[in-house]
């Protein structure tokens, strides 16, 4: 059992951590946890380092400063805290700073049993704020103890209208003058290279973003599962990293790492999507057991972490900028899918629900326009889309083809305009 009186020094150095908040840029999704009164706990979810600490002080600081307990899980000092000190911390609290009813805790997971500590406070009558960094512990530890008792958020690194607020960069959505289009194009080419975690962002650096890579396997990975092996999960990792935008199988990552098995490619893949440092994209198929069984193609959450861990995959500007684009439509938790035609012709990106083909195209040219359009109309005999779009790195036009009208846009455009 940890000490009364390391938990009050630990309580005691984090709340500085709060007092010591410089100006954060705004989160877009900031409002809704600010803004929450339901009397189920709320949860921020996503990858280490996206910024979920940093939001749940944000909101301690503009709605609960006069009223709240704070404490973080991830911290080496309190390394083996078990079920039974809770109600030691709950004390500790108490003694400290009276019965406050808001309580903050910052990745809880880490503590087995926490759901049934958490179940408690919320029959006592605390508003409970959570953030976490493994998804299927978290559902699956909120699905078991707190069924109808918690209301989820994922945040993910800085999008780019965040980016240029943390920048402070301010670009009107509708001044399409030649020196906006400049500035902006500008712009997007370093958010495109750089990313969107935040340490990176506020810091002008990517060196921040190995780390983050690193606590993912040993702490979320391996400790988690009392898994031995950090190379294979690595090297797994950087292999899936290097292929974003291709098709894969469990049977061609086995080939290409001599990995003993698919299953265990499986399992360090799903462990590895819980983390939210990669995620899965399937092929359209409006029979849903052939959709199951076809390749998979994976994006990562972020470019920046890509070309920090894969170097020379910046050469692969294409694929960098579909993932890009893969990690808006997640981000805004649309519904897409990849379309391959019989014929091998591909759509990058299937929105059934917004009925909506994208590709992706770096620079269109002779060499690849045919097969971008081709691509559209064939997927359009089987997919009731009304909108199509070429999405490009800063080439803009209109296409009319067999019936179809084809936007060609930049990215850059196309995030400030479909911001959900």
């Amino acid at each position: 059992m940890i000490q009364k009186s390391l938990m009050r020094t630990v309580i005691q150095d984090q709340l500085t951590e709060i007092e010591r908040l410089d100006h954060i840029a705004p989160r877009d999704a900031f409002d809704l946890g600010l803004s929450y009164n339901g009397s189920s706990a709320f949860i921020i979810k996503g990858i280490r380092r996206c910024g979920k600490s940093t939001m749940l002080k944000q909101i301690i600081n503009t709605r609960f400063r006069d009223s709240f307990f704070y404490f973080n899980f991830d911290d080496e000092r309190i390394s083996g805290f078990a079920v039974e000190d809770f109600q030691v911390l709950m004390e500790t609290f108490i003694e400290l700073f009276g019965d406050m009813r808001n309580v903050f805790f910052d990745e809880i997971q880490n503590v087995k049993g926490w759901e049934l500590f958490i179940n408690r406070l919320l029959r006592e009558g605390y508003r409970v704020f959570i953030t976490g960094s493994n998804s299927s512990h978290l559902s699956m530890e909120l699905g078991t103890h707190l069924t109808g008792r918690h209301v989820d958020m994922e945040l993910y690194p800085f999008s780019f209208l965040e980016f240029l607020r943390a920048r402070s960069i301010d670009l009107p959505k509708n001044n399409y003058s030649p020196q906006w289009k400049a500035t902006a194009g500008k712009l997007f080419n370093e958010y495109y290279l750089s990313g969107g975690m935040p340490d990176s962002v506020v810091s002008g650096s990517n060196s921040v973003l190995t780390q983050p890579i690193n606590d993912i396997i040993q702490n979320d990975v391996m400790n988690r599962y009392n898994i031995r092996k950090f190379p294979e999960i690595r090297d797994i990792l950087r292999f899936l990293m290097s292929n974003v935008s291709n098709e894969i199988t469990y049977r061609s990552i086995t080939r290409n790492l001599s990995v003993k098995s698919e299953n265990t490619v499986k399992k360090y893949m799903d462990y590895l999507q819980e983390t939210y440092i990669i995620f899965e994209v399937k092929r359209f198929d409006r029979k849903l057991k052939r959709a199951g069984k076809s390749p998979r193609k994976v994006y990562c959450i972020d470019n920046g972490i890509i070309l920090r861990n894969v170097p020379n995959f910046y050469k692969n500007n294409g694929a960098l900028l579909e993932n890009l684009i893969a990690v808006e439509l997640k981000r805004s938790g649309t519904e897409f899918y990849y379309y391959r035609h019989e014929s091998n012709t591909e759509v990058d990106f299937v929105l059934p629900v917004d009925r909506e083909l994208i590709q992706v195209s770096f620079e269109l040219n002779d060499q690849n326009i045919e097969r971008e359009i081709r691509g559209l109309e064939r997927a359009s005999g089987e997919i009731d889309a009304n909108r199509f779009l070429i999405l490009t790195m800063d080439q803009e036009r209109e296409i009319f083809r067999n019936g179809l009208k084809i936007e060609v846009k930049p990215v850059w455009r196309w995030l400030m305009e479909n911001v959900h």
